[in-house]
């Protein structure tokens, strides 16, 4: 998604489910150290419907700190 389209887009903002952000951002091996979630998912969460975060919020993470 570009940055063009996200500004055009309406945000159907969820009020159930909240991130997973614990403020520690620190990207490694393509995750974040502080949630583990990708920088798509990350930047997707405000768009993301409570059915998809609930499926990012329970997959399995890869170890950030893992080389």
């Amino acid at each position: 998604m570009t940055r063009e389209f996200m500004r055009q887009t309406p945000i159907k903002q969820s009020t159930h489910l909240k991130t997973d952000c614990i403020g520690e951002c620190y990207r490694m091996n393509g995750y974040c150290t502080g949630c583990g979630r990708t920088s798509d998912e990350i930047f997707d969460w405000i768009i993301l419907t409570d059915e998809q975060k609930q499926a990012i919020l329970t997959s399995p993470r890869e170890d950030a700190n893992k080389d």
